[in-house]
């Protein structure tokens, strides 16, 4: 009697190995740790022998892949070969009846799809699928809540049959009132009509785009001379949890922007080589700052959040090949070069908020500084890069730098929607001691 394989022995197979696991079923090592599953047999499907004279060969014998492991364990390999080995049995091609099973489920989902009204769509299809990979329970309850609540007039129509001028009349009541969640309802009904496309079960263009609607509905609100736009504050952790959803350099750099409270050119011309990650802190040139400092204090130093290291983590990411201290975090898709001054403004125009521009989430940030904490307003000031007055100075020397990670902490926190708790708002009190702010 052959000795049985083990779990073990697959897993230490040396790569270009192949191991003969028994009735058929196969194992080849394609890396350390990682192969391929596989299934021979004796084919009697008559398409397949004919097709085999037709080149002149007589051999009956298949390969059938199984699957790779480790994501298919020895013991369900197992099970599918025995699967196989009694559909050859019964003199029946397994190859060939996959192949038809796969074809009968296809079918049957694409009449299932085609046949579904909008809101089976997003209740079994859409929302299953967007949703998989969320880990925020109230993320999951706002994407529910977009297609059961918002859009509920478009629940009961066929989903094949909806048109610009149903999704027109659900975001036309509530864009001015309630700019920010229009806008929002507006995206992901475009991701719903995205996936619908893919997937067979919507054949026109996207009727929720927002090319459709930018000369329809209201144009943006009118602004005081000498200001920029800016998103009221209460309206950016619902903006945030929104651009979160997106990829890409773009989106990423609007919201490191927003979480650093820093302008668009400070963080689309950032290096590597500003960011100390031991200490946690980013240190933008002088140079490249609007307020130039005194000759004591060139450059401006950024303390950096959990969430703003985990930006730069998925930035250095999406690069090519591993950045060198000299390339930008944000780069464009033109080698060597930063994203351009319209990035961030495209970013919002596809989500829908071409009212507000980039640099507003400055005085969104200043507001709520004012409005819901207790943190100096010289504190804001300094964060933001402002020039103080001469008396004001003093309070700069240093950057105070600790008590702005605090207070970036909680902005930060407040942009995802959560309070920080009493021990993480509470800054000890210690003895001052000469040059300390």
């Amino acid at each position: 009697m052959a000795k049985r394989v083990t779990a073990l022995e697959i897993k230490n197979t040396p790569p270009g190995k192949t191991i003969n696991v028994g009735d058929g079923l196969y194992y080849r090592a394609t890396t350390k740790e990682s192969g391929r599953w596989g299934f021979r047999f004796t084919s009697s499907d008559p398409d397949y022998i004919v097709r085999q004279e037709s080149r002149g060969s007589k051999t009956r014998q298949r390969e059938m892949g199984l699957g790779s492991y480790p994501a298919v364990s020895l013991s369900l390999a197992r099970e599918k070969a025995q699967h196989a080995q009694s559909l050859v049995a019964r003199g029946l091609d397994p190859i060939v009846e996959s192949e038809r099973e796969a074809e009968v489920n296809r079918a049957a989902a694409l009449a299932k799809a085609r046949a579904a009204t909008f809101g089976s769509y997003a209740d079994e299809i859409f929302l299953p699928w967007k949703t998989k990979g969320f880990h925020n329970a109230k993320h999951i309850y706002q994407w529910q809540r977009t297609f059961t609540h918002h859009t509920a007039a478009l629940r009961d129509l066929q989903l094949a049959d909806i048109k610009r001028e149903d999704i027109l009349a659900v975001l036309a009541p509530i864009w001015d009132e309630k700019h920010v969640t229009a806008s929002r309802i507006r995206g992901r009904l475009e991701a719903l009509f995205d996936h619908a496309k893919q997937n067979n079960a919507y054949h026109h263009d996207n009727p929720a785009r927002w090319e459709l609607f930018n000369a329809t509905l209201t144009a943006p609100r009118k602004l005081t001379e000498g200001h920029l736009p800016a998103m009221p504050y209460k309206d950016v952790p619902d903006f945030i949890a929104a651009l979160r959803q997106r990829s890409g350099s773009g989106a990423l750099a609007l919201e490191f922007a927003i979480l650093t409270a820093t302008r668009s050119g400070e963080v689309r011309l950032a290096q590597w080589s500003e960011f100390n990650f031991e200490e946690r802190i980013w240190v933008i040139p002088a140079g490249r700052m609007k307020t130039r400092r005194d000759t004591k204090r060139k450059d401006h130093i950024v303390p950096l959040t959990d969430r703003m290291l985990a930006i730069l983590e998925i930035a250095r990411a999406l690069h090519i090949k591993s950045p060198s201290k000299g390339d930008y975090v944000f780069p464009s898709a033109k080698c060597g070069a930063p994203i351009s001054d319209m990035t961030l403004r495209v970013v919002m125009r596809r989500m829908g908020i071409d009212q507000y521009v980039p640099h507003g989430f400055r005085s969104a940030f200043r507001d709520w500084v004012s409005d819901e904490t207790e943190f100096d307003p010289r504190l804001a000031e300094e964060t933001l890069a402002h020039q103080l007055s001469e008396v004001e100075g003093s309070y700069r020397r240093g950057q105070a730098v600790k008590r702005r990670r605090v207070l970036l902490d909680a902005w930060g926190a407040y942009c995802s929607g959560r309070s920080l708790t009493l021990e993480e708002n509470v800054i000890p009190i210690q003895a001052k001691t000469k040059g300390q702010v």
